[in-house]
């Protein structure tokens, strides 16, 4: 479960790159980074050794915490998760509830509480950045090697302008310790080194991002590399926004 946690965290990351405020992929990701909550759309993609996993779903961000519910499909199976992110203490906390682990749970509990922040520390992961819509951006100003535009389309019912972005992950983990961090994490934890990506960035006629597409290599069951296509749509901006804890009494600790 902690596992899976860790998971979900890095998929609500969105990831985007910019080298100089005339780009208007670094305009859009400036003006993001000053929004205080926002809605989304997710869709995710892991292909590797001949099967394919899809997970899809709704999310929101407050603050410091984070909101998603989502539905796995994997093996003809379709699994139903809800998962909340928030800030206790000065710690993250993750709570989860799923069918998939009601075998799991006493009577009468159906949230999972997992502590993440010393288990992150301890993986090089930093959640006051993963969560932080500016700080996330941040990192992300580094890495830039070209940009380029592809034209306009819609997203969401909103017209919006295509870019590509070739993004050098390793020169934004040489610009910025934390990130870097970050990247040697998912090195350690994959076995691979991570290098130039191709990301997709769709920007409003309100200067901010409103969609960004990227696939990434990762490994999956047994060790088989595999690609992991992310895609996260911004529905709203600074909307209200309500994210809280379960109630006590629903909640177990492992």
């Amino acid at each position: 479960m902690r596992r899976l946690a860790l998971v979900l965290v890095a998929l609500l990351v969105p990831a985007v790159s910019a080298q100089a405020a005339t780009n208007p992929v670094v305009s859009a990701v400036k003006r993001t980074a000053d929004v205080r909550s926002s809605t989304l759309r997710m869709n995710v993609t892991i292909a590797g050794g001949g099967d394919t996993q899809t997970m899809t779903g709704t999310g929101a961000q407050s603050g410091g915490s984070v909101s998603l519910s989502v539905r796995t499909r994997f093996a003809g199976r379709t699994v139903p998760l809800d998962a909340r992110l928030i800030e206790q203490n000065g710690s993250y906390v993750m709570f989860m509830r799923s069918p998939a682990f009601a075998s799991q749970l006493p009577p009468g509990k159906t949230w999972v509480k997992i502590g993440l922040s010393a288990q992150a520390a301890n993986a090089g992961i930093d959640f006051s950045s993963l969560v932080d819509m500016a700080q996330t951006l941040g990192p992300l100003e580094k890495g830039l090697v070209s940009t380029t535009r592809l034209g306009r389309d819609t997203v969401a019912g909103r017209p919006a302008t295509h870019y590509r972005a070739v993004v050098g992950l390793q020169r934004a983990a040489r610009a910025i310790p934390a990130y870097g961090k970050q990247i040697a994490a998912v090195q350690r934890a994959t076995g691979l080194k991570l290098g130039r990506t191709t990301q997709h960035v769709w920007v409003g006629g309100d200067g901010r991002v409103r969609q960004i597409r990227s696939s990434t290599p990762t490994v999956v069951q047994s060790g088989v590399r595999g690609t992991a296509t992310q895609t996260i749509t911004f529905l709203a901006y600074d909307v209200p926004v309500r994210i809280v804890a379960p109630p006590a009494a629903q909640v177990v600790t492992p």
